[in-house]
């Protein structure tokens, strides 16, 4: 049997190590509402543990939800505004808006355009989250 040299496999190994240090950033839900499909506005408050993100997204839940804007309200007082513009098919999430992940959320409003059928539906907003070492 010949002898491979272990060069190969002790880089694989560090780069499995390293990844392992900073795991990539994954979507949490934040807050979720179950809403009707004839609403057209909706706002989240976001709890202070999960106020810090790098971005936030909508999911829709059993119904297509028309995005027209979202605001997103800092704990200073100050404002982000979005528009967002987009449809999210049934179970689906939206593209992700870029936030400051040094200013904590404190609420979320978002405008959609009512459907046109009657229904309810549950909407998630979803937050962006970096996981470091010793979280």
């Amino acid at each position: 049997m010949a002898h491979r040299p272990r060069l190969p496999l002790a880089l694989l190994a560090a780069l499995v190590v390293s990844s392992a240090r900073a795991e990539p950033q994954t979507f949490e839900v934040l807050a979720s509402a179950h809403t009707n499909n004839r609403t057209s506005s909706l706002a989240f408050r976001i709890p202070a543990h999960q106020a810090n993100v790098s971005a936030i997204a909508i999911r829709s839940g059993s119904l297509t939800v028309t995005l027209a804007g979202i605001e997103i309200e800092f704990a200073d007082g100050t404002y982000q505004r979005a528009t967002h513009q987009e449809t999210i098919p049934p179970g689906a999430t939206s593209k992700s808006i870029p936030v400051d992940p040094r200013r904590a959320i404190s609420q979320v409003f978002v405008t959609k355009q009512p459907g046109l059928r009657p229904g309810e539906t549950l909407i998630q907003l979803l937050g962006k989250t970096e996981r470091t070492p010793g979280n």
